[in-house]
């Protein structure tokens, strides 16, 4: 799972596009009342009321989802509102060059995707109102004219299209080495205490729910990397990396904290089936087998496992008691799992 937070420049644009919708919205709308163009005039403040809505909405929001939905509104709004200003009678020719925000706006607030589909649709509205209403107007009796507005019209387009492509990819690697370990494709540290507290909130009170953690440590290591090299310990930790990603239960998260330490999350767990799965991690670790070590080396790996209930746990404290069990297993002769101090 990527998480995607909200593009806090996209949302200062958001909050921008709104107050100057506001304050275009009542110059227009007293600029039109004085033209006798009641009704525009009244949905232009209609227009601002909801956008002085979504400003309040947009400033406090910090989820990227609701983000979305509140920008997908006001676009559907604010075009819809421009293709009913285009249909107007008798209104300049001039008004059609906000058709060429449509993209910009588009792709800036909604991404890609869902920016290309508003555009073509909107787009393909703008042109059919304009071709339908101006064919045979002055300006447009030569075909160099109709040239001109096509190829202006799609550049926009295109520029904003390749210019928000490249954006969201860019961020989306960099997010990717955010929150993933490049080598295992593990969580890495930094995201532990997200889930963890993500999980915690999650919690009802209402019930008795436990959340464990569970440390490993694969034994030896330096002497895997020391005796067959580096390349060959890197392939051991990727092994033993898709070893929890194949067997971990679906709501628990598995994180690479550095080096051969690794740490798994188990929300609404119980003791029970926690210790019976980590012995089982640790049970098929010793058949891990990397291309370049000896039929007869085995794999081993130390675990300490705690667990709390959930309404009061402590990512640092569980943390703490996880290690320590995990060097009481170290101390033990490794390759056990203690769970208990």
């Amino acid at each position: 799972m990527v998480f995607l937070d909200l593009d806090k420049n996209k949302k200062l644009v958001f909050q921008v596009l709104l107050v100057f919708t506001i304050i275009a919205g009542c110059v227009f709308a007293f600029i039109n009342n004085q033209r006798g163009q009641t009704v525009l005039a009244a949905i232009e403040l209609l227009t601002v009321l909801i956008s002085f809505g979504l400003l309040l909405l947009v400033k406090k929001t910090q989820s990227r989802e609701k983000f979305l939905r509140l920008a997908l509104i006001y676009l559907t709004l604010f075009f819809s509102i421009m293709m009913f200003a285009f249909s107007v009678e008798g209104v300049s020719i001039t008004v059609f060059s906000w058709t060429l925000v449509i993209p910009l706006i588009s792709y800036l607030l909604l991404g890609v995707k869902s920016g290309f589909i508003m555009t073509a649709i909107f787009y393909s509205l703008s042109a059919y109102i304009f071709f339908k209403g101006y064919h045979g107007h002055l300006v447009m009796l030569e075909n160099v004219s109709y040239a001109n507005i096509i190829i202006c019209a799609l550049v926009f387009w295109a520029i904003s299209h390749s210019y928000e492509h490249s954006n969201r990819y860019a961020k989306d690697k960099l997010n990717q080495m955010a929150v993933f370990d490049h080598l295992t494709g593990l969580y890495n540290r930094s995201m532990i205490s997200r889930l963890f507290n993500q999980a915690t909130e999650k919690a009802d009170s209402n019930l008795l729910q436990n959340i464990s953690l569970i440390s490993f440590d694969l034994d030896h290591f330096k002497q895997i990397n020391d005796q067959f090299g580096h390349a060959i310990g890197d392939e051991v930790l990727k092994l033993f990396s898709k070893l929890l990603q194949e067997n971990i239960p679906a709501g628990c998260s598995a994180f690479r904290f550095g080096g051969e330490e690794f740490v798994v999350v188990f929300p609404e767990s119980n003791e029970l089936n926690v210790n019976t799965w980590a012995e089982s991690i640790r049970k098929k670790t010793k058949k891990i087998t990397a291309q370049g070590m000896p039929a007869d080396f085995v794999v081993s790996v130390s675990v300490g496992v705690t667990t709390e209930p959930l309404q009061v746990a402590n990512l640092n404290d569980m943390l703490k008691v996880a290690d320590k069990r995990l060097y009481q297993a170290k101390q033990k002769g490794r390759n056990i799992v203690v769970n208990q101090g």
